[in-house]
């Protein structure tokens, strides 16, 4: 468990507590309350003797104050037993005040995992349910388990772009010959039951999706972004939970536990049954290249500079200003671009009102 410790009574059996605590680098004490100085104090000097740093000292009346100050995560309660529920309570009321009110989840499957569903029998509607079907039990079970709710309504859309090109030149190609268990459960198979595993990730005959996106709501009140993609330089999630406390974010190119590979560059010699899943690649990792970090200088001015090269367009550059003539200048809006931006957001609050999708042509614009 962990984290930040208020001690609530400083009596004898609080000292139990208190050592324990700093004995764990997991947790810390960040919070005393106890109506008698002399006693808090004791505690303060004990901190200090334990090599930990004092801690601010609350009065009864101010427990509710200290949870949110401190940003208590858990309360030792040492006092006498007829006081516990004063302090138990709201403690339990503030922890599950915080709600979460709206989610978005991102995974990003690589070029290596990805492909392996269209070279093979899950690249069939009919045999696999697609990777909707499949992801449910790794992504949504996931969402419903964070925020401890069940779904209510569901909207998707799914196309098939990434992997949709029919090519003679595979660069996707699987090499079952590299591995002998594949070979020998495959490709001396075929003869009998005609199952081909490494089949071309751009067939026509592919009937799942390779890029979905799915909103849901939770009968809790929260709602779901969701975003699946199976043709991405490297592979792992993005998670944001907005709730009514504040919000968290988990970032897989930043955390590496969210990473679960990295970008796999080509690698010979390695079985393929033990690189879908790892952190090297197959031998014809190609179709990506390595992600680069590319520099963009930043403007923090008035909308990025962009409130300036809109008046200088507008009305002509101040006296002495130097005039924007690179490609950003030409990039104007026209009515149309206007029409078209607003027509999303009053398709949207329609939507809002009847849950149902909107064409924008039932909008019948005069355009």
């Amino acid at each position: 468990m962990g984290g930040r410790a208020a001690i609530v009574g400083t009596g004898s059996r609080a000292a139990m507590f208190v050592r324990g605590i700093v004995e764990r680098p997991a947790s810390t004490v960040v919070a005393i309350l106890e109506p008698n100085s002399i006693r808090a104090a004791y505690y303060n000097d004990l901190l200090k003797s334990l090599g930990a740093p004092t801690v601010p000292v609350y009065k009864p009346e101010q427990f509710k104050v200290m949870l949110r100050a401190e940003r208590v995560d858990a309360i030792v309660v040492t006092c006498i037993n007829a006081l516990h529920h004063l302090y138990i309570i709201p403690a339990l009321e503030a922890a599950v005040r915080s709600q979460v009110i709206s989610i978005h989840f991102e995974w990003l499957l690589d070029t290596v995992h990805g492909t392996d569903y269209f070279h093979r029998w899950y690249r069939q509607k009919g045999n696999s349910g697609g990777l909707m079907v499949h992801k449910s039990g790794h992504h949504f079970d996931l969402v419903n388990r964070w925020i401890d709710s069940e779904p209510e309504t569901v909207a998707g859309m799914g196309t098939r772009n990434g992997w949709a090109r029919d090519s003679r030149k595979d660069p996707f190609a699987m090499h079952i010959e590299m591995d002998d268990t594949l070979q020998k459960l495959y490709t001396e198979a075929e003869s009998e039951d005609g199952y081909h595993r490494d089949m071309k990730v751009f067939g026509p005959d592919i009937a799942i999706e390779d890029d979905m996106s799915v909103m849901v709501r939770y009968k809790s009140g929260a709602t779901l972004t969701y975003h699946l993609t199976t043709y991405s330089p490297w592979e792992g999630y993005h998670a944001m939970f907005n709730g009514s406390e504040g919000r968290l974010e988990l970032d897989g190119r930043l955390e590496s536990d969210v990473v679960e590979s990295d970008y796999r560059s080509p690698n010979d010699g390695e079985g393929l049954g033990r690189l879908i899943h790892g952190t090297n690649s197959l031998p014809h990792a190609g179709g990506t290249t390595k992600p680069q970090q590319l520099p963009v200088k930043v403007d923090h001015s008035a909308h990025g500079r962009g409130d300036i090269r809109m008046l200088s367009v507008l009305f002509g550059a101040k006296p002495g200003q130097e005039v924007d003539t690179g490609d950003a200048s030409k990039q104007s809006a026209n009515e149309r671009d206007g029409a078209m931006a607003l027509a999303v957001g009053v398709c949207a609050n329609e939507s809002f009102k009847t849950g149902k999708f909107v064409d924008v042509a039932s909008l019948n614009l005069p355009l």
